[in-house]
């Protein structure tokens, strides 16, 4: 039920995203083993433990000179035939250079991997479950921790893998101050239209959207702070340098202009929001790199629209049944015009759900294609008919087994996301530093208290 990922070849070592025999050498690929997993707080060696050889592994490297892979793959040659013993593995490998010249040495293409098995993810997750119900919702925030640090360390780019440094006591704390802070006066605003019935309605209600509205771009600046700075790739670091004030005024202009325009202007403010998360994303010293555009993401909406428009007048014009279409008149038999025509209605209505899957799949990747890191392009080359299939497999799984199957959904997710996605071009690793970055200034306090307590991802 989980998508396969990347294959290599034994022989050559070369990583393609499909077909079961290389392309280079013609020798049949096989899957990449699964990484133990991790679940303490201490962070994972940052070379993957999978790609050392040892007797299980042995025929994964031949032992031979001269390069296994395709330069920057995600089990791109660590150099294991040349390296002593006792030499250390490097956190992030530097990109080799070999006398082969192909496309792989001027563009070489990453692949993120999820190494992850959906079985090993329905553990944890009933042993969250129950804790979680034993300790009266408690446990949760232990519970999210082993969630993540499963993930994390289950992903791995070129050849390092991720890991997440959060602790259960940092969201139970961010949870109990954003309560503080945001829960208590939003309960008493819902509360005030029971105690004082001289007070009109809409005025709590009024004071509360504001609240809200105001608690959101600090709820996601926030999370998306604390997310990252407990996010390392090997032993470098991400974090987020954007201020809230500067997204709640793309918070602000956007929605008010998005009302004020019928909501024309939503692609420019979803463009705006994307931008400024993109952009103030670091990986160490290193910012990522946003250059799409609004009018880009107009094109999308435009196309789906236009596609919903078009399944509505069909579902109308098939409404009237088959006496009040002429062509069904023809038809021999009142009960072949009936089943016709329901079946016709009953596609019409699943067809709703195209535009849908059409929008979300065009803007991820729109906005995957216009993002950049350095020198190097992120591509994601998704289509819609791979997210339907997705999405309704998906859909049955969880009916089918009454929610069990979610952990084996989220591992599918996760690798359709990394199957499809690539990040192609030189990343030059070794000039990318840790920083170690000051605290928050005392105007961005407010932002402390939501950076963990309303993180739900």
């Amino acid at each position: 039920m989980e998508l396969t990922p990347a294959l290599f070849c034994t022989n050559c070592g070369r990583v393609r995203n499909g077909g079961e025999t290389c392309s280079h050498c013609g020798v049949a690929r096989h899957s990449p083993l699964q990484e133990s997993v991790n679940n303490s707080n201490e962070p994972p060696l940052a070379t993957d433990r999978s790609l050392t050889p040892s007797e299980s592994q042995g025929p994964l490297f031949p032992n031979r000179a001269g390069p296994l892979t395709e330069h920057g793959s995600d089990l791109a040659y660590l150099g294991f035939a040349q390296r002593k013993p006792t030499e250390p593995l490097r956190a992030i490998p530097p990109l080799d250079i070999d006398n082969e010249s192909d496309d792989s040495d001027l563009f070489p293409v990453h692949h993120p991997i999820f190494w992850g098995r959906g079985r090993t993810l329905f553990g944890i997750f009933i042993v969250n479950t129950f804790f979680t119900l034993l300790t009266l919702g408690l446990y949760s925030f232990w519970g999210r921790v082993r969630i993540r640090q499963f993930l994390s360390s289950q992903t791995s780019f070129a050849h390092t893998r991720f890991s997440y440094h959060g602790t259960p006591q940092e969201l139970l704390k961010g949870w109990s101050k954003a309560f503080l802070v945001f829960g208590l006066p939003y309960a008493f605003l819902s509360l005030v239209p029971l105690i004082w019935d001289q007070i009109p309605i809409w005025i709590p209600n009024a004071l509360a959207a504001t609240m809200a509205l105001c608690f959101i771009p600090v709820a996601v600046v926030g999370s998306h702070r604390y997310r990252l700075s407990r996010t390392s790739l090997g032993t470098i670091r991400f974090s987020f340098r954007g201020h809230v004030k500067a997204y709640m005024k793309i918070w602000i202009l956007g929605t008010v202009l998005t009302l004020l325009t019928a909501g024309i202007y939503y692609p420019f403010f979803e463009n705006a929001r994307r931008k400024f998360l993109v952009t103030h994303t670091y990986f160490g010293n290193r910012p990522f790199t946003y250059f799409g555009t609004g009018s880009g993401l107009l094109k999308i909406y435009a196309k789906a629209l236009a596609l919903s428009i078009l399944i509505v007048i069909t579902l109308i014009g098939t409404s009237a049944g088959p006496e009040g279409l002429s062509v069904f008149a023809q038809w021999p038999s009142g009960g072949w015009r009936d089943l016709l025509f329901n079946s016709i209605f009953i596609t019409g209505i699943l067809t709703l759900l195209l535009p849908w899957f059409y929008l979300q799949v065009a803007k991820q990747r729109y906005q995957w294609n216009h993002s950049d890191f350095g020198d190097a392009h992120f591509q994601f080359s998704a289509s819609t008919w791979n997210l339907v299939e997705l999405r309704m497999t998906n859909f049955f799984m969880l009916i089918l087994t009454f929610g069990l199957a979610w952990p084996w959904v989220q591992v599918r997710n996760l690798q359709f996301l990394y199957y499809h996605l690539t990040l192609q071009g030189p990343l030059d690793f070794q000039r990318i530093e840790q920083e170690a970055l000051d605290a928050s200034p005392t105007g961005e306090e407010l932002a402390g208290y939501f950076d963990a307590g309303f993180d739900l991802g």
